[in-house]
């Protein structure tokens, strides 16, 4: 009842004051159109005296002062129409070296005091020759040259070339003091010589261009006669408002009959552009907010509002007396409705969970499990009740994890990490635990509920990931990153403990021929087996690596002397060379292998794997023995020479090779 009394009192007041404002805005609006249409007429008046003035320079080429006073004496023009415009004047143009001839024939013509100012150096110069009525103030404007001001020449400028009425933007005329001066703005109409044949171009507009007819505007004067002359019974204490522009800038204003502008008293005015000549002026006008307020306020509709508000407040009380008792029984349905909800949905979430989720009460008994801890460890929920969780148990945790875990239940409330847990079918898997303790309002522990998901898979597939990023998949043998880890570990290794690394690099000959009488299904097949053969004839602790394609590299930490590698060297040949049963008859392979070993051969992993490698294209090459040894170090020539017969034999035939 509250909330419609008040809408209904809101609603009506917001419809009496939106009333009000389009009343306001009427009001306002009437002025405007008649300030604006008056505007127009009054400088369509002043434009209709400026082209007769130019008919009589186009008609007579040689007017003299007499003549013009003449004609404009002629014109008889209604006083009240010349209101605002200062005068109507004629503007002579002329080449800038001709200044005192200028000057001697206006003096000749009956102004002896005639003088061009300011005085200034340009190749075209202006003067205000003729200016009517001949007052004092217009008197202050004769022989001024206003293509000497910036703004004034631009106005005359852009009429000289279209031809068209030009109006300036404000300018402080020359016929102001420093007493009440007003804004002004000229209006020009440019002359040319023989008006009546065609322009050629631009250009010759320009040439032809003998002077403009203009008329000085007071805008003060003006706006004044155009407001006296309205006939408009709200115009007594309106505010009008008139820039140049279409925006209301402070620096662009022309006329503000009540000193209104950027004042805060200025709140609603109603702007009007209208377009004059060449330029907008913008024109708003505000009505005296006493009569009518621009927002539509009054105090008839702040009484109105007050009684709405008193009949909704008196109407909403006697409602709420008889609404009590219904609300208090909706509302204990509405908790009842509520609590039935939250558990339909907590009973949800339990059983849609992808989570397992077990609930135990203080000792560890199980008294429900969900569908997913089902799926997870294969006990069903009849299997489940009574029993305690540590049914999941693997075995493979010691006492001192479980005291861990119950300490950190206990202490702090929960516990989360990984766990081993034993599936229904004896299968051991690895499961993500977190355990919460459940406690009533006397902090004692009434349930403990455990969230449980199976990661044993993601755990396989980055140990597989971490398998295929350094072994070969081919052959399951190290990568070749991983034997140069196993390397540099070999060598660090051996520094510190003075013993020595080999290396065998073993190349396949007779692979190809095979890959391409075969096919690549048989060649890959062969791969694999002298991989078996190769890994099937070292020990634990060597390294075997398929370097790429059909070569091998063999590291062997703790090397012994080069005899024992150059046999074990002829044990992997002899390996290889050994016939192939399952694959296709016809399958022939050996190998030829570079043996080195650090630091005989070189000081690093680098050069180490360079030894090996140059050490088995010297077998290849060699056309006899299949097994080089690695050249010593230039450091350890003098050492080789003096070693015992059977190592330099080695030498000697590696170097055979």
């Amino acid at each position: 009842m509250l909330t419609v009394g008040l809408l209904t009192t809101a609603l009506f007041c917001n419809s009496e004051r939106h009333y009000r404002q389009l009343e306001h805005e009427r009001i306002e609006r009437t002025p405007a159109a008649d300030i604006t249409e008056l505007i127009q007429a009054r400088l369509n008046t002043t434009v209709a005296i400026l082209d007769a003035v130019a008919g009589l320079f186009n008609t007579n080429p040689k007017v003299n002062r007499n003549t013009y006073n003449t004609f404009f004496e002629s014109l008889d023009i209604n006083p009240d129409n010349l209101r605002g415009i200062q005068g109507i004047g004629y503007i002579g143009v002329f080449p800038g070296n001709e200044r005192q001839a200028v000057e001697q024939a206006i003096r000749r013509d009956g102004q002896p005091d005639f003088t061009l100012h300011p005085q200034r150096q340009a190749e075209q110069i202006s003067a205000i020759i003729y200016l009517q009525p001949n007052n004092w103030r217009n008197q202050r404007a004769l022989g001024f040259d206003l293509l000497s001001e910036p703004l004034r020449r631009q106005t005359m400028e852009l009429a000289g070339s279209t031809g068209e009425i030009s109006l300036s933007p404000a300018v402080r005329l020359l016929q102001e003091t420093d007493i009440r001066p007003q804004a002004g703005t000229l209006l020009f109409r440019p002359l040319y010589s023989n008006p009546t044949r065609p322009f050629s171009s631009g250009l010759d507009r320009q040439r032809r261009l003998r002077g403009w007819t203009y008329a000085p505007l007071r805008m003060g004067d003006l706006f004044n006669s155009i407001i006296a002359s309205l006939n408009n019974p709200d115009k007594e204490g309106t505010a009008v408002l008139v820039y140049d522009g279409n925006k209301p800038i402070r620096s662009q204003l022309l006329f503000d009959n009540l000193g209104l502008a950027d004042s805060n008293r200025l709140t609603h005015p109603t702007w009007v552009p209208i377009s004059i000549a060449n330029r907008t002026w913008l024109v708003g006008i505000q009505i005296d907010h006493r009569r009518v307020s621009p927002t539509g306020f009054s105090g008839n509709l702040l009484r109105t509002g007050l009684l709405g508000i008193c009949l909704s407040v008196l109407a909403a009380a006697l409602a709420h007396s008889l609404v009590k008792g219904h609300l208090a029984v909706r509302d204990a349905l509405r908790l009842e409705q509520n609590a039935a909800r939250e558990r339909a949905l907590a009973s949800a979430v339990f059983e849609t969970s992808p989570l397992g989720i077990l609930v135990t009460d203080p000792d560890g008994v199980i008294l429900r499990v969900n569908a997913a801890f089902t799926q997870i460890s294969g006990h069903s929920q009849l299997e489940t009740r009574s029993r305690k969780a540590n049914l999941l148990r693997s075995g493979r945790h010691d006492q001192e994890f479980y005291s861990q875990f119950w300490g950190a239940l206990l202490q702090q409330g929960h516990w989360s990490g990984e766990i081993w847990n034993r599936h229904q079918t004896g299968q051991i898997r690895r499961h993500d635990l977190s355990v919460t303790a459940v406690l009533n309002s006397q902090d004692q522990v009434v349930n403990f509920v455990g969230l449980l998901r199976d990661v044993t898979d993601r755990y396989s597939q980055e140990e597989r990931m971490r398998h295929l990023a350094t072994h070969d998949p081919l052959t399951g043998l190290a990568n070749r990153a991983l034997m140069r880890e196993h390397l540099a570990r070999s060598l660090a290794l051996a520094k510190r403990q003075q013993s020595r690394v080999g290396l065998l690099f073993l190349d396949l000959d007779g692979f190809k021929p095979v890959n391409d009488r075969f096919g690549h299904s048989t060649g890959d097949a062969l791969l694999q087996a002298v991989a078996d053969r190769l890994l099937s004839s070292i020990r634990a602790s060597d390294t075997l690596c398929r370097q790429g394609g059909d070569e091998f590299v063999l590291l062997i930490p703790d090397a012994p002397d080069l005899d024992q590698l150059q046999a074990l060297a002829s044990k992997l040949q002899a390996r290889i060379r050994e016939p192939y049963p399952e694959l296709p008859a016809g399958v022939v392979i050996s190998a030829s292998i570079g043996v080195a070993r650090w630091p005989d051969h070189a000081d690093d992993a680098d050069g180490l794997l360079d030894a090996a490698d140059n050490a088995m294209y010297q077998a290849k090459g060699s056309g006899g023995e299949p097994i080089a040894i690695a050249a010593p170090r230039a450091t350890t020539v003098a050492r080789a020479e003096s070693s015992d017969a059977t190592a330099g034999a080695a030498v000697s035939g590696g170097s055979g090779g």
